[in-house]
């Protein structure tokens, strides 16, 4: 139960934020999907990064009121373009120039860092975040801030879902439609800007993108959309923060890798479920087609990949000896062998005793007593010393294997290489077959004749 409460305690408040930052980004980012224009929260997020990076050059913390007004400054700027871009949209697309406008705030924010002490840390804070670490006035701060603007919208909700739905701007003067788009764009700036230096540039981008897309998949009407962003954004947050603190991952990337997770499922059950049963049918049989083609291709990748460069890294072979448990002690001498297993208990044990060292770190720093400087030192150089020992035996590991790759290319690669030639042939002739079928079916018949009373034998 400590462990269960403690890691409550620890996830509490991100998760609040989490909350916050889905309610307003996933409603955002139904605008955008329905204004087409799905990269412009990612240049608008990376223009917020360059202001915060050009505070952090100049010497102001970027989460300070400095580091703020920059970022807001530069996320206005870009508001502004934003605007603009729409009376060219008939001569090019809107795209392109938000794709120019991420492309430049990136260059320029690399240029910035380039002259500014640790700024290669100051990137990756920038990027992943460091939603872990926000405190209660944080929340509140995004709570009030985040009702004021979603109380804007409200009032304003016609004009804004008119132009974000490509409606007809008849009756609205071109000043009217710049000052309606402006307010919107002011206003996605004002929220990226204030989550940037929490979530961070991926983060912001996934809630804004993904929840909403998860909901467009499934309905057309905004506020069923919004119900199910919603929903699973919230839902996707909590299954990334819990599966960051259970494996010890980056948290900003394991809840961006949660919300594409989501999506994935979104996906399959949009065309696996919620259809009719005859197009249930075919898309199980396409999704089956699809799955054993891409392993027939990936077979006949890997074994000529072995066949051909045997002392290089061979990733199928890899997850076959990790999935039966069948290692490569088969094309070993004796002596070999011995080494082998010798090196992989080895491995094992000191990479324990590494994985035991952490975890009483990590112990010390979220629930017990912080540990010394002394301590902390002595940890450091026999975590430094397990890794090296288990480096040293897993080179010796790699070496084995590799002669035993050399030895089992001909052996493992040909019969590899036949049976998904021989399996991708069978597809290509069903495929074909069925395609012939299709074209050339007698009225009143479903079914395509057998492979013995074939359209060719019988001509």
């Amino acid at each position: 139960m400590s462990g269960m409460s403690d890691a409550l305690a620890l996830l509490a408040l991100p998760f609040a934020a989490s909350v916050v930052f889905v309610l307003m980004h996933a409603y955002l980012g139904v605008h955008v999907l329905r204004r087409r224009i799905v990269f412009a929260d990612l240049a608008l997020a990376q223009l917020s990064a360059l202001g915060a990076t050009v505070a952090f050059a100049s010497g102001y913390p970027a989460t300070s009121a400095a580091g703020f007004g920059y970022a807001l400054l530069f996320t206005a700027i870009g508001a502004a373009l934003l605007t603009l871009t729409r009376s060219l949209a008939r001569h090019v697309s809107q795209e392109a120039f938000v794709g120019i406008v991420y492309v430049v705030a990136t260059a320029a924010t690399i240029l910035v860092v380039d002259r500014a002490p640790q700024g290669a840390e100051h990137v990756k804070k920038i990027l992943i975040g460091s939603i872990l670490t926000v405190e209660p006035a944080d929340v509140a701060k995004f709570a009030v801030l985040y009702a004021v603007i979603g109380f804007f919208h409200w009032l304003a909700r016609r004009p804004l879902l008119a132009l974000s739905d490509q409606a007809s701007s008849a009756g609205r003067t071109r000043l009217a439609v710049w000052i309606c788009d402006f307010a919107f764009y002011l206003s996605f700036a004002i929220v990226v800007t204030s989550s940037v230096t929490t979530a961070g540039v991926l983060l912001v981008f996934s809630l804004l993108i993904v929840p909403a897309v998860i909901g467009s998949i499934f309905s057309g009407k905004l506020s069923v959309v919004l119900l199910i962003a919603w929903s699973v954004g919230i839902v996707a947050s909590a299954v990334g923060l819990a599966g960051s603190y259970a494996l010890d991952l980056p948290t900003g990337a394991a809840m961006v890798t949660a919300q594409a997770g989501f999506l994935l499922l979104a996906g399959l059950a949009k065309v696996l479920l919620f259809v009719d049963s005859q197009r249930r049918r075919r898309n199980l049989r396409i999704a089956a087609t699809s799955i054993a083609a891409a392993i027939l291709v990936t077979l006949l990748a890997s074994s000529v990949w072995l066949m051909t460069v045997p002392t290089g890294d061979q990733p199928l072979l890899a997850v076959v000896e990790s999935a039966t448990g069948i290692g490569p002690t088969q094309f070993l001498r004796p002596s070999e062998r011995d080494a082998y297993q010798s090196a992989t208990r080895d491995a094992l044990r000191f990479q324990g005793e590494v994985d035991r060292l952490n975890a009483m770190e990590k112990a010390a720093r979220y629930q017990g007593t912080p540990l010394s400087d002394d301590d902390i030192r002595r940890i450091a150089s026999y975590q430094k010393t397990f890794n090296e020992m288990a480096r040293g035996e897993r080179f010796v590991q790699e070496v084995l294997r590799s002669k035993t790759q050399v030895r089992a290319r001909w052996i493992v690669g040909v019969p590899g290489a036949l049976i998904a030639i021989a399996g991708l042939l069978w597809f290509t002739r069903r495929h074909w077959n069925g395609h012939w079928w299709g074209r050339h079916r007698l009225p009143g018949t479903t079914q395509p004749p057998a492979s013995g009373n074939s359209p060719s034998r019988r001509n």
